[in-house]
């Protein structure tokens, strides 16, 4: 399943960028994006809407997400429960989809992904002017810790080849953080990097960066945040 859905999401990046994809792809709508489960909201709705001509079938599956070396890792986990488990979108309409947790209240927010997964049968080839393609989509769950949130995060240096600086943020805290952006600056130098990534609660991230010609000593590095700004210091970097 997760090798057809990364083959699915790859494909469509393509015929996107050549213009080849057909208008019914991007017409889909689903709301909300993200799911937000609690003690005290343990069934969300998602609403996936169809205004194409055709009907669509969509199954629905589950997966836990972890980032236990900085890279995002997806298992099967039986931990969440989609009802219905596959549905039929007809022209128009639109279906909602139930998602309630199985499992009780941890001490540390609990993330997965709800995979809603295109298995339409086709009923004719495509034509010359579209290109017809399944589409999976991807919607973060979080389930929240018990308890009131605890936003915390460690800043420090990582690894990095020569010429280049890397800095790693560690999220200590019970939730987790969405990244928006990076800036690093030492002496007159100065380096932003746009962002848009979460590190997990329990989790880490690092990210490395072309440093300048001159040395520029301890660097000062700020992270922006959806819990709001987060800064550190870190030793120069070995050249």
């Amino acid at each position: 399943m997760l090798a057809a859905i990364s083959k699915s999401l790859g494909r469509l990046a393509v015929l996107t960028a050549l213009g080849l994809v057909s208008g019914a792809v991007d017409a889909l709508t689903i709301s909300p994006v993200i799911v937000e489960l609690s003690p005290a909201r343990r069934v969300v709705s998602v609403t996936v809407t169809n205004p194409s001509e055709s009907a669509v079938n969509f199954q629905a599956g589950a997966l836990a997400w972890s980032q236990p070396d900085g890279h995002d890792h997806y298992d099967e986990t039986a931990d969440l429960m989609v009802v219905p488990p596959i549905a039929k979108i007809g022209p128009g309409a639109s279906q909602i989809f139930r998602i309630t947790t199985r499992t009780a209240p941890s001490p540390r927010e609990q993330a997965y992904r709800v995979i809603l997964e295109d298995v339409t049968e086709e009923t004719a080839a495509p034509d010359e002017a579209t290109v017809s393609i399944r589409v999976s989509h991807s919607l973060p769950v979080f389930v929240a810790a018990s308890g009131k949130p605890r936003m915390e995060a460690r800043l420090g240096p990582c690894a990095a080849p020569m010429g280049r600086g890397c800095v790693r943020l560690d999220n200590e805290g019970d939730r987790y953080l969405m990244i928006k952006a990076l800036t690093i600056e030492g002496g007159a130098w100065r380096k932003e990097i746009p962002l848009g990534t979460r590190v997990l609660a329990g989790a880490w991230r690092e990210w490395t960066f072309d440093l300048p010609a001159k040395s520029v000593g301890p660097l000062q590095v700020r992270v922006d945040t959806s819990a709001g700004m987060f800064a550190g210091d870190i030793p120069a970097p070995f050249r």
